[in-house]
């Protein structure tokens, strides 16, 4: 048995048994809290810290501490990052992709760049054209989808040919391909 794992009698009866448990304990009430952001050491003895940006003596003058006094806003994604993500997140699980658009900003901004958050990637393939999924599956929920895929231009680009692949595809029945045709191929209005 170690020094701090063994079990004294409490003093009181109700302190605390173990020696690192009342360490931890006095640790916390003492406000232990305060620990440098880039090392991890405790501060709060340190006359020399940072306290604005959590820096210890040492670590106050390092690149890093720089970064915290004064951070960059971060920057939106560019165009072919929002492509990457409109391709891949539904393939990727969302840190993971992340984590390769940040190698991506450091490779094109330097180690100083702010990197991109979860939220703004959340908020990215939230406003992607149907990620969010429709509850209403009648027929106001199908002419919705129609008029989306009108307005991205996906539908001008479905033709016969298209629809009979699809029905090949996916084994559509005569009936489901006559009712997709009818839904789909619109004649042009006058």
């Amino acid at each position: 048995m170690l020094a701090n794992q063994r079990t004294l009698p409490p003093a009181n009866g109700a302190a605390p048994a173990r020696l690192a448990l009342r360490r931890r304990l006095a640790e916390a009430t003492l406000g232990a809290g305060q620990r440098c952001r880039i090392c991890g050491c405790n501060i709060d003895s340190d006359p020399d810290a940072d306290r604005g940006i959590l820096a210890c003596g040492s670590c106050k003058a390092r690149p890093e501490a720089q970064r915290l006094r004064n951070p960059q806003p971060a920057r939106t994604f560019t165009e072919a990052e929002k492509s990457l993500i409109r391709k891949i997140h539904g393939y990727l699980p969302p840190l993971q992709l992340l984590a390769i658009l940040n190698d991506r900003l450091r490779s094109d901004l330097g180690p100083d760049a702010q990197p991109y958050t979860v939220e703004q990637l959340h908020a990215e393939i939230a406003s992607l054209p149907g990620a969010k999924p429709d509850p209403n599956h009648g027929w106001a929920g199908l002419r919705k989808l129609l008029g989306q895929a009108k307005r991205n231009g996906t539908l001008e680009q479905i033709n016969e040919q298209v629809i009979n692949d699809f029905a090949v595809v996916f084994s559509l029945s005569p009936k489901e391909l006559m009712r997709m045709k009818d839904v789909l191929l619109q004649p042009a209005e006058d």
